[in-house]
């Protein structure tokens, strides 16, 4: 006995240098910081460009085709809009989020898909069969946007075709996204339509 009551008493002494308590453990990630879209209530972003805007996650949900989105609004001037966000296994699914794709979903990052290898998705917009085709450059690089140097970046690069005539079409839209793990997309570059960069940001 006289054993036992020692050694618990030189755990209780020193418990807190060898680790006999759990409270020294470091904290998970919180989900913002482990996403590359986050969507914590209240986080924002500003970008800049030809036609700067911000961006705000407003904390409401809307069900789409049977899946809970997250809300987010721009806000370009005085003008407002929605857009909607749904994150399922590391691959965000966006509505609203490219100009003229009205309500349509598009999967615009799966952040677990190999380097070089695509993924497509066809959808007819204003009568017209679209097919987009994103493609993952590049994983766990650091890119410098404005000045500032983020890290765990993926480089996404999407291309457009369309159908006429039931001939496939190069649309001649090449776009390149970068997002930022536990930041977001940290620039649009749209080559010689010109860039969208992320000026400042508060994920929440």
């Amino acid at each position: 006995m006289n054993k036992l009551k020692l050694f618990l008493i030189w755990c209780l002494v020193i418990g807190a240098l060898t680790s006999c308590s759990k409270e020294a453990d470091p904290e998970p990630a919180t989900t913002a910081e482990q996403d590359y879209l986050p969507t914590t209530t209240g986080s924002t972003w500003n970008y800049g460009g030809d036609m700067p805007y911000t961006l705000t996650v407003t904390g409401k949900k809307e069900v789409i085709n049977g899946k809970s989105f997250h809300e987010m609004e721009t806000t370009q001037g005085t003008t407002k809009s929605k857009s909607y966000l749904l994150k399922e296994k590391g691959v965000y699914t966006g509505v609203g989020m490219q100009p003229g794709m009205g309500n349509v979903e598009i999967t615009i990052l799966k952040e677990e898909t190999p380097v070089g290898k695509p993924w497509e998705q066809t959808n007819t917009i204003n009568g017209i069969v679209t097919k987009m085709t994103f493609t993952i450059e590049e994983k766990g690089i650091s890119k410098t946007v404005e000045g500032k140097t983020y890290k765990n970046v993926i480089h996404v690069k999407m291309k457009s075709t369309y159908t006429f005539m039931d001939l496939e079409v190069d649309a001649g839209v090449v776009s390149n996204y970068y997002f930022s793990k536990g930041v977001g997309l940290i620039l649009s570059d749209f080559g010689a339509e010109g860039q969208v960069p992320l000026l400042t940001y508060d994920v929440k």
